[in-house]
Parts: C-alpha cells; structure tokens; sequence
C-alpha cells in the first residue's frame, strides 16, 4: 500500500503541463483525484483520461470567492473529504522589462498566485484542522529559491512565488501540531508544450531566449519533462519533504547561495567562473 493509496487529492491548475502530470502519477499510486481548473472542459477532459473512473473535473477561477465556495461544495459531495489540497493554478510570467510592467500585471500575478492560493487555503484548511490530518502542497519556483538572472524580466510572476514561499514558512508555523503539515513544491525550467498559448514572441520590448540564459550556471538551464517534474514533486510528498525541488542538483547551489549571504549577483559571478573554467579546459 503506498503512501497516497485512498487519499483525495484535489490539484489546481490541472487541466495541463505538471498538475496533469501529477495527476496520472497520483491516481496510478491508488489516489481518488479532484482536478480544479479555469478551463473547466480541459479540467473533465484531463479527469476522463485517468484510470479508475474516479477522477472528477471541475472549473474554478481561483481569483473569485464565490467560485471558490462552490467548487469546495462540490468537492465534499463529491468525495466528502479532501486529504490534500496541491496549489498549482498559476498566472504565467509576463516578460519584459520591469519598468515597463503595469500595476495591472502586478495585480494580476498577485491575485492568482498568491490571493488564488489563499482562498484554496481559507476553503480547505478547516476541514483537515477539524479532523486532525491533511497535507497543503504550494508551487513555487525553483527561481524563488535561486534568483537567477531571468528574474529581471519577470518581476510579477518572481514576487508572487516568492511570496507562496514565504507565505508556505508562515502556514507550517501557524499549522504546527494541528496534523495538517506544507510543502512547496519549486520547480525548475519544465516543458508544459501541452499548457495553451505559450510564451509570447520576441520583439521590441521582449528579452530573447539568449536574454534568459545569460549569467545562468548551465545546468540550472536544462529543461525538463512536465513528467520528470512530477515524479520529484509525488517522491518528495511521500518523504514529506518541506521542499520539493525537481532542478538538478539544487541543494549544492543553494548551500553555496547561503555561503554568499544570498547575494544575487553572486549567481552570475559563480556562472561566470564556471563559463571559463569550461572555456579553459
């Protein structure tokens, strides 16, 4: 029996790229799986494709209330109870030069990453805290932890999953002792091709792919499946880990980020080093 076997796990943002992905994993490990998405056709449709005939799709807007209150109604008559709640609804990164981003944007990025997760939280908490058990998962993003570069052309996106880290160290403190524990799940560049629309093109006010590579350390540049990332969110779930971070090789980066007195720069200057210990060999 493994660890998720018989659990209700209700994924946000799931229609598509890594919820969808988590999704399959899950129910495969003998979960019964809630898929919560704006595009509430693409949430049914991702349900249908799962084994079991268990699976159930709804829409929700995470930025409204009421919206809010009535899926986590029809997620209890659905299941009568919900074991995890995996925050993975997301406000794509709008890129660009931080001067020219709107408040517009910012509100944006805010309301669905951050306030989004907050009324997911504000719905479900009180149930797993009255029962004495549950499990909350927030994403991240593996930039949150390390700050590399491309952030300066997403200031939005890079605030709000910073804050659903800080926000996730504030949630396990409040939660110590109720059974209900957190994890963050920060993962790395992922391809999610199967996610609609996509990134927009480069133009006169757009960064490049290049713009985004540069000062990068190369490994942190890989990309990785939608799968592979969700393989690494669903293993460190079953460790309970904190967080769950699927870029390769994470830890060593971090300790030496720590070491710098988390100085941003110090990335650039370390990719640097390694550029020409590369170019040297």
């Amino acid at each position: 029996m493994t660890y998720f076997e018989h659990k209700t796990i209700l994924i946000s943002g799931a229609a598509t790229g890594i919820g969808r992905a988590t999704a399959r994993r899950l129910t495969e490990l003998g979960a019964r799986i809630m898929i919560a998405d704006l595009d509430g056709a693409g949430a049914e449709a991702a349900a249908q494709a799962l084994p079991g005939g268990r699976a159930r799709g709804f829409r929700c807007d995470v930025r409204d209330d009421a919206e809010v209150a009535r899926l986590h109604a029809a997620v209890l008559s659905a299941c009568g109870s919900v074991d995890m709640l995996i925050n993975n609804a997301a406000k794509p990164p709008v890129t660009g030069p931080i001067i020219d981003t709107t408040l517009d944007q910012w509100r944006d990025a805010l309301e669905v990453n951050v306030l989004g997760y907050v009324r997911m939280i504000r719905a479900f908490l009180p149930d797993m805290v009255a029962r004495g058990s549950g499990h909350i998962v927030n994403t991240s993003s593996g930039l949150a932890l390390l700050p590399d570069p491309p952030i300066r052309f997403m200031g939005p996106y890079i605030a709000s999953k910073g804050a659903q880290l800080s926000m996730s160290y504030a949630f396990a403190h409040a939660l110590a002792g109720t059974g209900v524990s957190i994890s963050v799940f920060c993962p790395g560049i992922t391809d999610t091709s199967d996610r609609p629309g996509g990134p927009p093109p480069p133009g006169p006010h757009m960064p490049s792919p290049e713009d985004f590579r540069i000062g990068v350390p190369t490994r942190r540049t890989e990309r990785v499946s939608a799968d592979y990332a969700a393989g690494i969110l669903v293993e460190g779930l079953a460790r309970r880990d904190f967080v769950i971070c699927s870029q390769a090789g994470y830890l060593p980066d971090l300790i030496a980020f720590a070491e710098e007195k988390l100085d941003p720069q110090s990335i650039v200057r370390q990719a640097r080093a390694e550029a020409a210990a590369a170019a040297n060999r």
